[in-house]
């Protein structure tokens, strides 16, 4: 069984699956309690999280229930899928590969009537599955592992804007909400689409780091039990902190993307407006459908 296979085929550690009528949704929280349970639960999806509540720098902040970020939405549980439901999700944007989606397609109820967004970004190093089957066969440090996911976030400036430009003046239309973006795990090329759209709301850049970096605390006992799992299947073979690297982020992944922007663009604003097309009006538009007043509880 060769990586690829058993990651696929990894098991979950046995929990009993919680009735999805019974599960927490933030937006129906009292505000004081939201914050808590911004990572939802689900038996098959370890990074699914709702984006309300970042405020911005006019003091607003993002409505709860709007738009969440998502790993791969393609082994949902039963009681995953009724949880779906609940949330009355309206449209999936959905950033893998077309490889990857064939070779794990969304499981989702079918009357659920979602609209598929599909906005391929077929990164080598984000494809996370294809990357993982390569550590068999090649003698990869953490190093090398850490480089290829900073060049990668690169890549998403430089050759992905588009796919990006496409997605983001979708979210101009209420008929998108509410929305999952999400990719494999959920973490590079999602991650680095929360980081724009909440740029372009006016998030401060030290939250959008917050959120970004949240992944490695959200995914820590999914990630252990990988390592583990890996290390059992590969006798060893496998250095367990090439598989870290690879299912975690580092901040400075993240800021190097920014960096190209600023060697391309100037700054963030200059690329909102002339690579993402969002002058002063989109972005209030945008502004108008996610954001609100901050609560006063």
């Amino acid at each position: 069984m060769n990586t690829i296979d058993f990651l696929h085929a990894t098991p979950q550690p046995y929990t009993e699956s919680i009735p999805a009528q019974t599960r927490a949704i933030p937006a129906l929280l009292p505000p004081t309690q939201r914050e808590a349970l911004r990572k939802l639960s689900f038996d098959r999806m370890h990074n699914f999280r709702d984006l309300g509540g970042y405020r911005t720098s006019d003091n607003r902040q993002l409505k709860w229930g709007r738009i969440y970020r998502s790993d791969k939405l393609s082994s949902l549980s039963e009681e995953d899928q009724n949880f779906i439901l609940r949330l009355g999700i309206s449209q999936i944007s959905d950033f893998r590969s077309d490889e990857e989606r064939q070779d794990a397609p969304h499981k989702l109820p079918s009357n659920a009537g979602i609209t598929i967004n599909e906005l391929p970004i077929p990164l080598e190093a984000a494809q996370i599955e294809r990357v993982a089957a390569r550590l068999q066969e090649e003698n990869v440090t953490a190093d090398d592992m850490g480089h290829f996911l900073v060049e990668a976030n690169r890549e998403m400036v430089e050759r992905y804007t588009p796919v990006y430009k496409q997605w983001l003046q979708s979210l101009l239309s209420e008929e998108s909400y509410p929305q999952v973006f999400h990719c494999t795990a959920g973490k590079d090329r999602t991650g680095f689409g929360a980081a724009l759209l909440l740029s372009i709301l006016g998030v401060p850049h030290d939250v959008i780091v917050q959120d970004y970096l949240a992944t490695n605390t959200y995914t820590a006992a999914r990630v252990d039990h990988i390592v583990q799992y890996v290390n059992e299947k590969t006798m060893h073979q496998v250095n367990q902190d090439v598989v870290r690297v690879l299912f975690t982020v580092q901040k400075h992944y993240l800021a190097e993307a920014f960096k190209a922007i600023e060697e391309e663009y100037g700054d963030i604003d200059n690329y909102i407006e002339t690579a993402l097309g969002f002058t002063q009006t989109e972005r209030a538009t945008l502004q108008t459908l996610l954001l609100e007043p901050v609560s006063q509880y």
